[in-house]
């Protein structure tokens, strides 16, 4: 079914699973990542001069703004730390959010957790007559967190003692052609047809939608955890479970708006 029939369609917001992934750089220094993981060291050096044109030192790699700055949109040196999901019912008429959060400093139960979750919503989708799945919906998942998910999935599939596989969910949201909806990602919607990128916080305060916090970017979110996780880890995680939480709740008014159109 074409994407906006299935935004447009005001019984489908309760077949949606909102979620939001947030990741911080495994190592928060230059430094750390050197004497930690010489190997990705090495690699991000390379990925450094030849894409944002910086020789980084060895003498002094706990300086560099652009690891901070940039490193977080790679899988390959990040961790996930925190994620939210959310499913909707009709109570009288309106809305009920049903909100979960999962955290943890191993980034492996963190992941698993939610897998766990993934793969209930799989066996009870293919054990249904017709099968059926919830859409997974939340802003820009196709080029972040999906990949993220699954490239952090691989690295620790080893340790899964059953299913050491993707849930079906997962595959079919990767296997689905661009024009078929098991995937909403609003900044797909938020186009229109069109090409322009609209960052999540623009819309929310376009469209007045109720928020508890900011968004801070990528690289800010990581900061501010480690900033705060080595005297306070509570602390650390209240901040990023925050952050997910609003991303996923505006998510949730951003499509209940748009399906009264």
């Amino acid at each position: 079914m074409p994407l906006f029939d299935e935004v447009f369609n005001r019984a489908n917001i309760y077949d949606m699973l909102f979620f939001n992934i947030k990741a911080v750089l495994t190592y928060p220094t230059l430094l750390e990542l050197l004497e930690k993981n010489p190997a990705l060291y090495k690699r991000w050096k390379y990925i450094s001069k030849s894409k944002y044109d910086v020789d980084i030192q060895d003498e002094t790699p706990d300086t560099n703004e652009t690891y901070l700055e940039n490193a977080i949109y790679y899988p390959e040196f990040t961790k996930i730390v925190t994620i939210t999901y959310a499913s909707l019912t009709s109570e009288n008429g309106q809305l009920k959010r049903f909100f979960k959060k999962i955290e943890n400093e191993d980034e492996y139960l963190v992941i698993a957790t939610f897998m766990d979750v993934l793969h209930q919503l799989s066996s009870e989708g293919i054990k249904s007559t017709p099968k059926f799945f919830p859409i997974l919906c939340g802003h820009n998942i196709i080029n972040y967190d999906i990949p993220l998910l699954t490239k952090r999935f691989i690295l620790y599939r080893d340790k899964f003692e059953h299913n050491k596989q993707l849930p079906y969910i997962l595959k079919n949201a990767l296997n689905t052609k661009p024009w078929e909806s098991t995937v909403m990602d609003t900044v797909s919607i938020w186009k229109f047809n069109g090409n322009n990128y609209t960052p999540l916080m623009l819309i929310a305060d376009y469209l007045n939608l109720k928020k508890t916090v900011d968004l801070d970017t990528l690289s800010d979110i990581s900061k501010n955890y480690w900033k705060h996780f080595e005297d306070n880890p509570e602390e650390a995680f209240n901040y990023i479970s925050l952050q997910s939480a609003t991303q996923t709740n505006l998510v949730i008014q951003l499509i209940n708006e748009l399906r009264q159109l």
